[in-house]
C-alpha cells in the first residue's frame, strides 16, 4: 500500500472518506489521529423547543433533529468522533418508532457524544438511565412485584458480555437489581428519568457471582468491569474500524488496553488505529459501505451541497436511517446490504448526486477543477482496474464521478 492509498484508507476508516484537501495536505496520519482523538469540541444537539402535542408540529421537531444529525455527520470538524458516536448508536440501539419523542432522542444522542470516547462505565450508566433506553427496553416499567427482564437480558447479550456468558438466573437477578426507574413526562422538554426507592426490589440478589442488595449502579459496575465486556467491545470496535472476525490475539491485545486504561474508549480506538493489521491487505477495502456511509461519504468527499430531506428520503429507500434500526440488534452489516432495492438506489443516487439538479433535485455538485486523475486519486486511491480507467476516458467530470460512485470498488471502505 503506497502513501496515498494508506492515507485514503485511514480516512475511510477514521472518517467517511477523504476530501481532496485532506488527501493532499501535509498532515500525517498520526497527527490527524492525535488531533481528532484529543479534540475537545463536542457539537451540542439542537434545542427542539417545547414538546408539541400537535402531530404536524411534532413531526417538524423530528425533522429538525434528523436534519441536524445528517448535517452534523457530513460537516463535522471531528469526523472520527462522529464515526464513534454512530458506532454507539448501532451498539446501544434505541428506536424512534418506540421512543417517539424527538426530545428523548436528542438527549440520548447528547449522552452518546459526551461519553463516546470516555470511560465505558460512564457511557453504560448514562445509556442505562436515559429516558430513551428506559422506554425502548422497558426498564422504566420494571419494578418490585412486576419484574420486566427485557433490558436485563439485552444489556448482557448485546451491550456487554455477549451470548453464552450469563445464565437465565443472571437475567432474573439482574432484572431485580435494575428495578425502581420511572419516566416522568416533561411538557416543556426532555422527560425525566427518576429512581423511586419504593419501586426497587430491596432483597438480596446474586448476579454474575456477586451477592448483596444490588442496584443499577452495581449492575453497571459489574458489567463494565467484566472480562467478557472488554472482549465484546474490543471485537465490535475492531470489526467496524478494521475488518470482521478479528483474530483472538488481536482481541486479547485490545481487551488488555481496555482493562489497563480503566475502560477508556479513546485508548482503545487509538490502539486500533495504531495497529499494523489495520493497514494490511486483509483490511484494505474489506468493509462494504453501509447506506449511511455511502451517501454521507460521497457528499463529504465531493463537497456536494445536499438537501437534508432528500438525503433522508434516500437513506430510507436504502434501509438505514439514524435511530430506526429494525431490531435491538441494530442494522445489518456486510453483505446483508447487497439487496436489489438498495443497490438500485445507490446506482440512481450516483447519477442524482453528480448531475447538478440543484434545488429541484436536492443536490448541487461542482467538480471545479477536478480532473479524471484527481477523481481516481480521491475516490479510488489512484489504483483501479484498467477497464474502469478506459471507461472514464472522454467522459465529463460529472459523468466520470457518477461512474466511479457506481463502481464495485467504491462500495468498499
Amino acid at each position: 500500500m503506497d502513501a496515498l492509498a494508506k492515507k485514503a484508507h485511514f480516512l475511510r476508516r477514521a472518517s467517511f472518506g477523504a476530501t481532496i484537501e485532506e488527501l493532499n495536505s501535509s498532515i500525517s496520519i498520526s497527527e490527524l489521529l492525535n488531533k481528532w482523538l484529543n479534540s475537545r469540541e463536542n457539537a451540542p444537539v439542537p434545542n427542539l423547543g417545547v414538546v408539541e402535542k400537535n402531530g404536524k408540529l411534532r413531526r417538524d421537531q423530528t425533522l429538525k433533529f434528523s436534519d441536524w444529525l445528517i448535517n452534523q455527520t457530513i460537516y463535522a470538524k471531528n469526523p472520527l468522533q462522529e464515526k464513534v458516536v454512530n458506532f454507539w448508536r448501532d451498539h446501544f440501539v434505541v428506536s424512534a418508532k418506540k421512543v417517539g419523542l424527538p426530545h428523548s432522542l436528542a438527549d440520548y444522542d447528547s449522552r452518546l457524544r459526551t461519553y463516546a470516547l470516555g470511560d465505558f462505565r460512564e457511557l453504560l450508566w448514562s445509556v442505562t438511565t436515559s429516558p430513551a433506553m428506559l422506554s425502548y427496553l422497558d426498564n422504566g416499567q420494571n419494578r418490585s412485584g412486576k419484574i420486566n427482564e427485557n433490558f436485563s437480558r439485552e444489556v448482557m447479550e448485546l451491550f456487554t458480555l455477549g451470548r453464552g456468558q450469563y445464565s437465565e438466573k443472571d437475567i432474573q437477578e439482574g432484572a431485580r437489581a435494575l428495578t425502581g426507574w420511572a419516566i416522568k413526562p416533561n411538557l416543556l422538554s426532555v422527560p425525566e428519568a427518576l429512581f423511586l426507592p419504593r419501586r426497587h426490589d430491596q432483597g438480596i440478589k446474586t448476579y454474575l457471582g456477586k451477592t448483596g442488595n444490588l442496584n443499577t449502579e452495581d449492575v453497571v459496575d459489574i458489567l463494565a468491569n467484566h472480562p467478557s465486556t472488554a472482549r465484546t467491545i474490543a471485537r465490535k470496535l475492531w470489526s467496524v474500524f478494521a475488518y470482521p472476525n478479528p483474530e483472538p490475539n488481536v482481541v486479547d491485545r485490545l481487551a488488555k488496553v481496555y482493562k489497563q486504561s480503566d475502560r477508556n474508549i479513546k485508548s482503545l480506538v487509538s490502539a486500533i488505529f495504531s495497529s499494523p493489521e489495520l493497514y494490511s491487505t486483509k483490511a484494505y477495502r474489506s468493509l462494504l459501505k453501509t447506506p449511511i456511509y455511502f451517501m454521507i461519504g460521497s457528499i463529504r468527499q465531493l463537497e456536494i451541497q445536499a438537501d437534508s430531506l432528500k438525503v433522508l428520503g434516500s437513506l430510507k429507500a436504502m434501509g438505514e436511517v439514524f435511530y430506526n434500526a429494525p431490531t435491538v440488534k441494530g442494522f445489518a452489516q456486510g453483505k446483508a446490504w447487497l439487496t436489489a432495492p438498495s443497490l438500485l438506489t445507490r446506482l440512481n443516487l450516483a447519477q442524482q448526486m453528480t448531475q447538478n439538479y440543484g434545488d429541484n433535485g436536492g443536490f448541487n455538485y461542482d467538480p471545479k477543477e477536478l480532473t479524471t486523475k484527481d477523481l481516481v486519486a480521491l475516490l479510488l486511491d489512484g489504483n483501479t482496474e484498467s477497464s474502469i480507467v478506459d471507461a472514464l476516458k472522454g467522459l465529463s467530470p460529472r459523468d466520470a464521478t457518477a461512474l466511479i460512485l457506481s463502481s464495485p470498488t467504491y462500495q468498499l471502505a
